[in-house]
């Protein structure tokens, strides 16, 4: 496991802890994180020696399976190092696994890679293009990544590999653009826009990943929660206020908030507040046998306890 420190991370391994058929957890981070199963390797995956690092440790400790969580959500001070993280550590991590010959590679993405654009289907498929966000480098990040994932699948097809795109996921643990926005006691929006919104409670997160460790299936996966809200129930729930804006002014009011250091969505992700962007999680139930617990309301609500 990479990113074993992330939000990911976090969520997966406790449950691999409580895993019975799981024998031991390799974890190549920068920190070594507590348990009592975890065997851990140093690998700053932005150095340039990353892969063989990388390399050396999973010949050194065969694998079942790679779960690469390494993905910045968090505040991030330095984009051009996210950047590294997230596009340069990816590369390092497929080259590492494919020379391992892994079975089973798991890889986290999100369900904004669809974009959010007027003309979308009522329901977002896997197989929908992946229009992304190009004024955000937080999305197209993650869409080249999904496009290196794609080039692995198609070189090492004796691989299973998994992508699972999740919808926003709220918790009391998460720090994510959308947390950070909505823990806000006053939210700004577009007025004469209320686009749909998905939510996942953390806890049907970690389920899902912990559910791609033993499943027969493979591909992309839309990870959603029950239910679908209006961004400003969604706040509600959240026990913030909407405040409608009209364009100009909902973007200036989003830039003093960044300069004042109360961050909420940053506005390169304007597309997100402006049109509704809704996946369907048929295929996650289905193949990835992922049935969410939680509804949207219950994962906004639980914001309400930070």
């Amino acid at each position: 496991m990479t990113g074993a420190s992330g939000d990911f991370g976090r969520l997966l391994l406790p449950l691999l802890e409580k895993d019975p058929a799981v024998q031991s957890v390799l974890v190549l981070d920068v920190a070594r994180p507590e348990g009592t199963k975890v065997e851990y390797h140093r690998v700053d995956l932005t150095r340039h020696d990353a892969e063989s690092e990388l390399t050396d440790a999973l010949a050194e400790h065969p694998v079942d399976a790679f779960y690469h969580l390494a993905f910045p959500f968090g505040r991030v001070r330095n984009g051009s190092l996210a950047h590294e993280l997230e596009v340069m550590g990816t590369l390092n991590v497929l080259a590492a696994v494919g020379r391992a010959k892994i079975a089973r590679l798991v890889v986290p993405s999100l369900t904004a890679v669809y974009g959010a654009r007027g003309q979308h289907p009522a329901l977002l498929r896997e197989e929908a293009p992946l229009l992304g966000c190009p004024s955000s480098r937080f999305v197209s990040d993650k869409v080249q990544v999904e496009g290196q994932v794609r080039s692995f699948r198609e070189r090492h097809p004796d691989t299973r590999v998994l992508v699972l795109r999740f919808a926003p996921i709220l918790g009391p643990s998460m720090n994510n653009p959308a947390t950070r926005m909505l823990k806000k006691p006053v939210v700004p929006t577009l007025l004469g826009f209320d686009p749909l919104w998905q939510a996942l409670h953390e806890e049907d997160a970690a389920r899902a990943l912990h559910r791609a460790l033993t499943c027969e299936a493979s591909g992309e996966f839309n990870i959603v929660g029950q239910g679908v809200l209006p961004l400003s129930a969604l706040i509600r729930q959240a026990g913030g206020r909407p405040l409608p804006l009209p364009g100009p002014l909902f973007r200036a009011a989003v830039r003093a908030l960044d300069t004042v250091g109360a961050r909420g969505l940053p506005v390169g992700l304007f597309d997100y507040i402006h049109y509704s962007w809704v996946a369907d999680g048929e295929r996650a139930e289905s193949a990835l046998g992922f049935i969410p617990i939680h509804h949207a309301r219950d994962a906004a609500a639980a914001l309400r306890r930070i």
